[in-house]
């Protein structure tokens, strides 16, 4: 049993108000245990304060010098929310409340284990004050429940990715993952000291798939566009479009785009018509305007597309890394919305269709970096929004990264069950992530305070409460984790093989 860090002065519904030892150090959102009888309460620190005996005008009077008082007393105070109860080894939302007098500790190791955040996908430890202690972790069952990471540019966003993402690969099968890198950090772990990326993860050339428009492993040709993959391309198309597209696809085959393309620059909207019995010029010219933005080079005339690779790896384990940096915005949103279409439905009609192949497939989770240009209210709506809102069933996630929280839908937001909230300065973002989430209600000031690299953990339904971690240092992981061992057999000597060459040449010649 540890020293007691003070006794509780007053207690009014989840509130406790207690003296603070002298000595005693606490920092915002620390974790105490308030032992009440039978039972035990724990609670996060969401203010303090400092004061003593004296009045006021006796206080003035002696900072002045004009006048001593003695003896009285200093004391400090500190406000807490409880949020979870222990009795007889039973863990459960608060019944009640502690008493008067009764001995608030710091959190232990013990304690740790009793809170129970401990799930497989490790990303940090659980801080106390200025120590760290066990393992904080979200459970793989979470990952479709969908999740967020938000926090400033600097706070330690990428690292959270990598640490994440590396614990997704070291579950492969049972998780995967499909990442868009935005700024083309994660492979090389940009920004990161000592640099580490996935490119360093031991299972890097196992168990992922890098696609990079800069080494033409990013092209999807025009020849696997569908109609039905226009809405994903085109938020804003419209049924008559739609329709006009499905004619033109139903008269010309795989090549219609491309001679859609040739016919609209000969004659404009009727060399169009030509190809149909549709004559509305509207229509025809804003469905060309759309079909005209598709960038040629990374939408050639050809049947391949990267696409159908990714869908394929993802079904086998194999985390995919897209990065689509050095793209113009346009495109980033077209090879994004694409290919989280293809592999989500492919979850989904496996589902559909055959159940016990769909049972096989690993848990997902698609991680979407500068999430708020595609879950914005007043955008579009996109794919991400249909996978945030629909998708859990097929055991398909989503993590939502930004630094801008506020811009992402409410409606979408609510179903982010699991969030990893860092350092956010902006007051309109800090007060929606407090706002919008359970047990955030008081940490307005905690989140403004977060150091780099520091965070907080709610993964609903196992974490019902606001965990306070240190994310692991990704580099640190990777010199922790070791090599792999390929169980290979060893290479034979050179100079054995060298010796076997020559017998077999000798042994050609003697047969000429």
């Amino acid at each position: 049993m540890s020293e007691p860090a003070g006794f509780v002065r007053e207690v009014k519904g989840d509130k406790v108000s207690f003296f603070l030892n002298k000595g005693t150090d606490l920092s915002f959102g620390q974790i105490v245990r308030v032992d009440s009888g039978n039972r035990s309460f724990y609670a996060r620190v969401v203010d303090a304060g400092s004061s003593s005996t004296l009045k006021t005008d006796e206080q003035l009077r002696e900072a002045e010098g004009k006048e001593s008082f003695g003896p009285y007393s200093s004391y400090r105070h500190v406000d807490a929310i409880l949020f979870l109860e222990k009795e007889v080894g039973k863990i459960r939302s608060p019944t009640f409340n502690p008493d008067y007098m009764d001995k608030v500790y710091t959190a232990t190791d013990e304690d740790c284990s009793v809170l129970r955040l401990a799930g497989e996908l490790e990303i940090g430890r659980l801080r106390s004050g200025k120590h760290v202690l066990g393992p904080v972790g979200i459970s793989v069952e979470a990952i479709p429940l969908m999740m967020g990471m938000f926090g400033m540019t600097g706070c330690g966003k990428t690292n959270c990715e990598l640490m994440l993402n590396a614990r997704i690969i070291d579950s492969s099968p049972r998780t995967v993952g499909l990442i868009f890198d935005f700024a083309g950090q994660l492979l090389e772990g940009k920004g990161i000291a000592p640099q580490r990326g996935l490119r360093d993860h031991p299972l890097f050339h196992t168990k992922i798939r890098y696609y990079s428009a800069r080494e033409q492993k990013m092209l999807v040709g025009l020849y696997t566009i569908r109609p039905q993959k226009l809405s994903t391309l085109f938020p804003d198309i419209t049924h008559h479009q739609v329709r006009l597209a499905q004619k033109l696809y139903k008269s010309l085959g795989n090549t219609w785009i491309e001679q859609l393309q040739e016919a609209y620059s000969i004659n404009g909207h009727k060399g169009v018509a030509e190809l149909t019995d549709y004559k509305g010029k509207a229509v025809i010219d804003a469905l060309m305007l759309k079909l005209s933005s598709l960038s040629p080079h990374l939408f050639p005339p050809s049947d391949y597309s990267f696409v159908d690779d990714v869908v394929q790896n993802v079904g086998q384990g194999v985390t995919c890394l897209v990065d689509i940096s050095g793209l113009s915005s346009e495109e980033q949103y077209d090879v994004t919305c694409l290919t989280a279409s293809s592999v989500a439905l492919h979850y989904k009609r496996l589902w559909e269709s055959d159940f016990n192949a769909w049972k096989k497939l690993p848990t997902l989770l698609i991680t979407l970096e500068e999430a708020h240009e595609f879950l914005d209210p007043n955008m579009p709506k996109t794919i991400f929004s249909d996978i945030a809102l629909t998708y859990r069933k097929y055991r398909v996630g989503l993590n939502a990264v930004t630094p801008r929280p506020s811009r992402i839908n409410p409606n979408v937001f609510a179903e982010l069950w699991t969030k990893v909230v860092m350092k956010t300065e902006l007051r309109r973002d800090r007060v929606y992530l407090t706002g919008n989430t359970p047990y955030l209600e008081y940490s307005d000031t905690e989140v403004k305070m977060l150091d780099v690299g520091e965070a907080l953990l709610i993964s609903e339904p196992k974490i019902r409460f606001a965990v306070p971690i240190k994310v692991i240092h990704y580099p640190e992981y990777i010199d922790e984790r070791g090599e792999v061992d390929y169980k290979l057999s060893a290479s034979k000597p050179l100079s054995e093989m060298d010796e076997r060459l020559k017998k077999l040449r000798e042994a050609g010649k003697t047969n000429l």
